[in-house]
C-alpha cells in the first residue's frame, strides 16, 4: 500500500512500509523496552550530542506525543471540527526536564497511554477515523491521519534511540 504524504511532516511514512498502522502502534512500547533494557539510566540520560536529546529526553517526549494523540482523537471522535492544541516539543523536553525523568516510569506510562490510546482506536468506526480536527498549523486532521503519523513518529525515534545507543554504550 502506498501512502500519501502526511500532513504533519509532510512526508510519505516510508518506515511504516505495508504493515497494519495500529500493529504498529501497539507494537512500538515493546521494541522501545527492548532496546532499552539492560541499559544503565546514567547511560539513557547522557546526550549523544551537544544538541542532541538523550534516550531518557526522547522517551519522555514520546510520552507527552501520547499524551497528546489522545486527546487528539477523543476530541474529533466526540466534537469533530474543533481545534486541536499544538505543542512546543522543545519547549516541553526543557521546561518539564525531561532528561531527569525516571526512564523506567516513563516507559511504563507511554505504554499504559498507548494500550489505551489503540483500544480507543479499534472502537471507532470508519467514519469517526475519517473524522476531522483542525491544527492550528498543520490543518484539516483526520484521525486515521493523525495515528498513522504518530506510527511513523515512533519509528523514527526508535531508530534515533537505537543511534544514540551505539554512540553512547561504552565498547
Amino acid at each position: 500500500m502506498t501512502r500519501s504524504s502526511c500532513p504533519i511532516c509532510r512526508s510519505p511514512h516510508d518506515r511504516l512500509g505495508r504493515r497494519p498502522v495500529l500493529a504498529a502502534l501497539a507494537a512500538a512500547p515493546g521494541a522501545l523496552a527492548r532496546e532499552v533494557a539492560r541499559v544503565p539510566g546514567r547511560v539513557l540520560r547522557r546526550r549523544p550530542a551537544r544538541r542532541a536529546w538523550s534516550v531518557t529526553e526522547v522517551l519522555a517526549h514520546l510520552l507527552d506525543a501520547e499524551i497528546t494523540l489522545g486527546f487528539r482523537i477523543r476530541a474529533v471522535a466526540a466534537e469533530p471540527g474543533g481545534v486541536l492544541p499544538a505543542w512546543n516539543q522543545e519547549k516541553w523536553t526543557d521546561s518539564l526536564r525531561h532528561r531527569r525523568a525516571e526512564p523506567a516510569q516513563t516507559l511504563t506510562a507511554v505504554t499504559a497511554l498507548r494500550a489505551a490510546n489503540v483500544a480507543l482506536a479499534r472502537r471507532l468506526t470508519a467514519a469517526q477515523r475519517r473524522l476531522r480536527g483542525r491544527h492550528p498549523e498543520y490543518g484539516p486532521l483526520r484521525v486515521d491521519q493523525m495515528l498513522e503519523h504518530f506510527a511513523e513518529h515512533d519509528l523514527n525515534h526508535l531508530a534515533q534511540i537505537r543511534t544514540a545507543l551505539a554512540t553512547l554504550r561504552p565498547r
